[in-house]
C-alpha cells in the first residue's frame, strides 16, 4: 500500500502553495478562502458554529475572522440573543471577493483531480473528506493534544 499520510502531506502542501498563489491578489491565504466561502454558504453563522464545518480550532478562527474584517470582506454582528457571541456577514466587497475566490477553487478542485477517471472523481471527493474527518477524531481524542 502506498504510504497515505506522505501522500496527503505532499498533496495539502502544494495544493495550499498552489491557492495561495492565485489568491495572494485578495490578500487571503489557503485557509482564510475558506472562511469567506463557509460565510458565504451560511450568512449570520457565528465564530463557534464555524468551527464544526471548518475543523479549525477557536483562536485560529477568531484571528482569521480579524484579519477578514480588517480586509472588509466580514462583518461582526453581535447576536441580540445572546451577547457573548457575534454573527458573521459577508460585506459587497466580500461578496465580489466571494465570487473570484469560488472561481479559482472551483478550477483548482478540478485540476486536483484530473487524472482520476471521470467515474470515480465523486467517491474520491466523498474518500478523502472520510480521511480528514477520521484524522480529526484522533488528534481530538483526550490525550492527543
Amino acid at each position: 500500500m502506498e504510504d497515505v499520510n506522505m501522500w496527503l502531506a505532499v498533496a495539502a502542501k502544494y495544493a495550499a502553495m498552489q491557492i495561495d498563489r492565485k489568491l495572494q491578489p485578495y490578500h487571503l491565504g489557503a485557509s482564510l478562502y475558506y472562511f469567506i466561502l463557509k460565510i458565504h454558504d451560511h450568512p449570520g453563522i457565528s465564530q463557534y458554529e464555524l468551527n464544526d464545518i471548518i475543523y479549525i480550532d477557536q483562536s485560529g478562527i477568531a484571528r482569521g475572522i480579524q484579519q477578514l474584517v480588517s480586509l472588509d470582506y466580514v462583518n461582526k454582528v453581535r447576536n441580540p440573543d445572546d451577547k457573548r457571541t457575534a454573527n458573521l456577514f459577508l460585506t459587497d466587497s466580500g461578496k465580489r471577493v466571494y465570487e473570484m475566490v469560488a472561481k479559482e477553487i472551483d478550477e483548482q478542485n478540478a485540476a486536483l483531480i484530473a487524472q482520476i477517471p471521470k467515474g470515480r472523481q465523486e467517491q474520491f471527493g466523498k474518500d478523502l473528506k472520510k480521511v480528514g474527518e477520521q484524522i480529526y477524531k484522533l488528534m481530538m481524542k483526550p490525550g492527543n493534544e
